[in-house]
């Protein structure tokens, strides 16, 4: 799937307020990318077949973004107004990081509790769980993100980067930017750590969530995020809408500004 975050309220967050996440999802294949994180025009242009708006308040939007409670309601179709598919819903939570002000200025630590998870859930008045839910990791190896996806209570996969320096930094490769220009996130066995779909990281087309390069405009002018959601093979339909969730609770933890020193 290509998940491709609107731009959807940037006047409001150049005022302060983080405004609702909005996506349009799109069918996806390998021959819609180049470089490794750049989507094609013709990718771009592609027609939406889900659509996925968070419903959360105003004021936890603004007072506690990064720990907001929301529902991101996914329907069909390209537009608000479709038939519900499937729910994600997110308790209230701690952020990633909190900072401690001292006299010569402030200093960021992280949080290992009640950190953000993201139950998937029947599109009802329910919001009825299906199982799936998926949740940021905390350990040792601070600088590494990651998280779980989990069924039942059962771990099913973890998703983290490539990793160096014995799991404690993100691996960086100069000459095609990967690490540093784009991060893919892999799919990896719960108990062994090993990677999914191939012997290693070198290999092609391996499951995996990336962040595209979706354009100077987008990319220069918004906050917004567009992902490549390929799925580990044996995936039923339930797994894949848990595996959809994760990628906004990527984007919510990562990429959504909670990792900036800024805050």
């Amino acid at each position: 799937l290509l998940v491709k975050q609107t731009m959807r309220g940037c006047l409001q967050e150049c005022c302060g307020c983080e405004a609702k996440s909005e996506f349009k999802i799109a069918e996806a294949d390998w021959s819609m990318f180049e470089d490794g994180y750049k989507v094609t025009e013709a990718g771009m242009a592609k027609g939406e077949v889900m659509y996925a708006l968070e419903k959360s308040s105003c004021c936890c939007r603004l007072c506690w973004r990064d720990g907001r409670p929301f529902n991101m309601q996914v329907s069909e179709g390209a537009e608000a107004g479709g038939q519900g598919i499937v729910n994600f819903v997110k308790p209230c939570s701690f952020p990633l990081y909190f900072s401690i002000p001292t006299k010569d200025g402030s200093v960021d630590c992280p949080c290992c509790c009640m950190l953000p998870k993201l139950h998937t859930a029947l599109p009802d008045a329910a919001n009825t769980r299906l199982g799936g839910t998926s949740r940021y990791i905390c350990d040792i190896n601070l600088l590494v993100p990651k998280l779980e996806y989990s069924e039942n209570g059962t771990p099913i996969y973890i998703l983290k980067p490539e990793t160096c320096c014995g799991g404690c930094c993100i691996a960086c490769n100069c000459c095609s930017g990967k690490g540093a220009v784009y991060i893919p996130f892999y799919f990896h066995e719960p108990g062994s750590g090993n990677l999914i779909g191939g012997s290693d990281y070198k290999a092609e087309n391996l499951p995996q969530i990336r962040k595209m390069w979706a354009g100077l405009k987008k990319e220069c002018c918004s906050t917004a995020d567009t992902f490549l959601l390929m799925y580990p093979e044996g995936c039923d339909a339930n797994r894949k809408a848990g595996l959809l969730g994760l990628t906004f609770l990527l984007d919510f933890t990562v990429f959504e500004r909670q990792q900036d020193n800024a805050n």
